[in-house]
Order: C-alpha cells, then sequence, then structure tokens
C-alpha cells in the first residue's frame, strides 16, 4: 500500500512540475516561490515584513492573472517536418504562423508540446527491488525519468507578427531518443503584462518524425568479395553492366532458348550456334541482428542499434547488397541494395525496434540457415556471450562464410579463449566495449 501511494504521490509531483512550467514565466515561478516561503515563514510569526512580501506576492500574482484574462490573440499554424532526425542534433523545420487577428501581434513565443510518458508502477515496482539503498535508488530513479524523455523544446521568441499575415519561423527540436517521435501540437505562449503567467494557445498539429540513434564511424567491412549467383536481382546489376555483357558463342544444345540463337553465325557456319551472357551476379552480405534482451531500456541494446544503422547509412560499393535479418517479433529479413527504397524502410524499421524478451537467438537460426548460400559474407552483432550465442556463431562457422562477429559488453571482461577456437581466415571475432564504443569500432 504505502508503495503503491508513494508511485502515485511522486505522479502527482511529476504532473505538477510539468503544469508549472507551462503556466508560469520564470520570473512567475520566483514569486510563487516566494509566496510559499513567506507563506510558511510568517505562521505565528508577528513579523510585519514576512506579512507584507506575502502579501505583495499574491497581489502581484492576481493582478498577472487578471491581465492574462485580457489578453486576445489567434493565430494558425503548420508545419513542415523532415523524415528522420538524429540523437543529439538539432531538428530544425519550418514553422508558418498566420495571424487571424486584424492587430499585430509581438511577444509571442513558440513550443512544442511533447510526449513525456511517466514510468508504469510495474516498473516503479522493478525499480525499487533493484534499488535497496534509498539515495541510490533515487538517483536511479531520476535517470530512469530522464531517459523517458523523448526530446527537449526550447521556446522560440517570434518576430512581431503583422495582421492577418503570413510569417515563416525556425522550429526546433533536440532529440533524445530514437524511435517514431510524435509531435501531437504547436503552443503559443503569451505573457501577461506583468510577464509573470504565460497564455497558452495549442495548435492540434499532429505529425511525427523517425529519429535514428546516434551514427559511428565504422570501417569497410573488408569481407571477401566473392561474387554468387543471384536469380531474380537483375535490376540491381544490370547497373554494373554484367547481366546483360556478351561472354562467348558456343554450339547450340538441346533446350536453348530461341532468343539465344546467333543467326549470322548459324548462316555462316551451316549449324546453330548460341550467344552466351555473363550470369547475373552480385555482392551479397548478411546483417544478423541480435534483438533478444529482457530489459525493456538497455544500452547494448540501444548501441547495436546505432551500429547496424551506421552500417547500413555508409556507403557501400556498386552491386553489392545486404540482408538484415532479426526478429520483431517473428524472424524476417530485409534486402538493402544501392539506390533501393527499402533502405528507407529498413532503418526506419530499426529506429522503432524494441528487445525481443520472449525468444532466444536459435528462433533466428532457421531464417539464417535458407538465406547463407546466397550470401558471400556476414556481419553478426551480438548483446552477450551466453551459451545460445556461443552455440550460434558455431553453427554460422560450420557453414563455412566468411563471417565477422561484434560482441557488446559493458567494460570488458568477456573470457575470449572461449571464442578463439572460432578465430580462423574465415571468422574474425570482435570485442566492443561501451566505454569506448567508438575506438573499438574503428578496429573493425
Amino acid at each position: 500500500m504505502m508503495v503503491y501511494l508513494s508511485y502515485h504521490l511522486q505522479r502527482c509531483a511529476y504532473g505538477l512540475r510539468r503544469w508549472l512550467g507551462q503556466q508560469f514565466t520564470p520570473m512567475g515561478l520566483g514569486v510563487l516561490v516566494c509566496l510559499g516561503i513567506t507563506a510558511i515563514a510568517g505562521l505565528g510569526s508577528i513579523q510585519s515584513l514576512m506579512h507584507l512580501v506575502f502579501f505583495l506576492a499574491l497581489a502581484l500574482l492576481l493582478v498577472a492573472f487578471l491581465g492574462r484574462c485580457t489578453l486576445r490573440y489567434a493565430v494558425r499554424a503548420s508545419r513542415s517536418l523532415p523524415p528522420f532526425g538524429t540523437v543529439g542534433e538539432v531538428l530544425y523545420y519550418p514553422v508558418v504562423l498566420q495571424n487571424l487577428t486584424p492587430t499585430p501581434q509581438s511577444g509571442l513565443k513558440l513550443v512544442e508540446s511533447l510526449p513525456e510518458p511517466f514510468p508504469s508502477f510495474r516498473e516503479f515496482q522493478d525499480l525499487r527491488q533493484r534499488y535497496r539503498n534509498r539515495y541510490q535508488r533515487r538517483s536511479q530513479w531520476r535517470r530512469y525519468l530522464a531517459k523517458g524523455r523523448w526530446a527537449l523544446a526550447p521556446r522560440v521568441d517570434l518576430p512581431p507578427l503583422s495582421a492577418r499575415q503570413k510569417t515563416e519561423v525556425t522550429g526546433k527540436i533536440l532529440p533524445l531518443r530514437r524511435g517514431r517521435l510524435q509531435l501531437p501540437a504547436l503552443a503559443l505562449l503569451c505573457p501577461d503584462p506583468l510577464g509573470l503567467l504565460y497564455r497558452r494557445q495549442t495548435c492540434p498539429i499532429a505529425q511525427s518524425v523517425c529519429i535514428l540513434p546516434q551514427r559511428y564511424q565504422i570501417p569497410p567491412l573488408n569481407l571477401p568479395n566473392l561474387r554468387t549467383y543471384q536469380p531474380g536481382e537483375a535490376v540491381i546489376t544490370s547497373a554494373v553492366g554484367e547481366s546483360l555483357e556478351f561472354r562467348s558463342l558456343r554450339d547450340y544444345r538441346p533446350g536453348d532458348p530461341s532468343n539465344t540463337i546467333h543467326w549470322k553465325s548459324w548462316a555462316k557456319l551451316g549449324r546453330p550456334v548460341v550467344k552466351e551472357q555473363q550470369e547475373e551476379t552480385a555482392l551479397h552480405h548478411g546483417l544478423i541482428l541480435d534483438t533478444f534482451q529482457t530489459q525493456t531500456q538497455s544500452d547494448l541494446f540501444e548501441a547495436a542499434i546505432a551500429i547496424a544503422i551506421s552500417i547500413l547509412t555508409q556507403e557501400q560499393a556498386e552491386a553489392t547488397l545486404m540482408d538484415v535479418m532479426l526478429a520483431a517479433p517473428k524472424p524476417r529479413y530485409w534486402t538493402v541494395g544501392q539506390g533501393r527504397s527499402q533502405q528507407l524502410r529498413i532503418l526506419e524499421t530499426l529506429a522503432t525496434l524494441l528487445p525481443c524478451p520472449v525468444q532466444t537467438l536459435h528462433g533466428l537460426m532457421p531464417l539464417v540457415q535458407a538465406r547463407l548460400p546466397h550470401l558471400s559474407g556476414c556481419l553478426c552483432i551480438l548483446l552477450s556471450d551466453d551459451e545460445t550465442r556461443y552455440l550460434f556463431v558455431e553453427q554460422l562457422v560450420r557453414h563455412q562464410i566468411p563471417t565477422k562477429v561484434i560482441l557488446l559488453g559493458d567494460s570488458w571482461v568477456y573470457p575470449q579463449d572461449r571464442f578463439d577456437r572460432f578465430r580462423s581466415d574465415l571468422c574474425q571475432i570482435h570485442f566492443v566495449a561501451l566505454s569506448q564504443l567508438q575506438q573499438d569500432l574503428l578496429q573493425l
């Protein structure tokens, strides 16, 4: 019962802080704090100074409230969002504002109404059970709340809006998490004449933008350039001129299609001759992403997503294809190639991907085995070195496919000798620590 009461008290305090930040200017918050301090200090006191300051602060807030009620303005807003943003990089986009009143408006501020979901009661319970120490639990709770924030939206000071005219300004937000960022509304704030309270007008413009994780510099994969026959991919390989390239002439064999007959050679030699063309080939790599994680928020999982997207967004050689294989929540794959529209789709899928807590890596093996005959190389990103992932790497090595394995860890205590038996010309094992992620990735 006490845990339930503590959770709801913290939820109410969180909602109250948000509401105060939306209704009061920084100066108004200072007056409100002064009002509260003097009210507590003046209890049972006969000092007239405390009472004087209390009533002065109260009078200021009352006058500001009445002044806010007299404000009249109406603005129509629209924004144009880019398709993608990046965590930690400010996202700029144009916003068009139209003043609907016959008088100019000045002193307005523009701010995004961002979602800030509060953790559930179950998450609050799990945190209390994991951290018994009160001070440690409090710091972890603040960190948990900070991780739940999607973005920061600084307030933008608007120029004077002419009467019944349109004005274009630049909005900005700072994404803090990857995924689909929902922007339900824009808010226009107008301070009262004393500058203590805001009058708020909300413009419901529901839009969203896909936020990609931070990308890292990754050297080329340097997997062997073994080209394999890829039927059905003539659209991709014809760009490098191989699928229709003439190779040689040979005698006709029963079953050869008639459109391959070289009629001029038949007329000269007196026997049927057909022309051979270069087979359709492509460089086909596989990217296997480990998505099996029981925790809802994991730094290892976020690092794996960032590495996968960094690989997909770097420049690839011509006629290079990549199969991205993952479980979300059932095993599936996408083929990404040079200039293919699927790249945007897979980037959005990875950016919104959640951990898969109900399966193991064995569930992905049938899909991987079906795709291995088509691959000339494979890159595997793993979140741990447990027995399941160890057996998964062992099965990849048995297929004699050139493989790179990236093992992620918190700091570095992986039993590296356990994976030494896999090291060969066809299999490379790389241990990457979160504390020095960029440095370790440059060693790939």
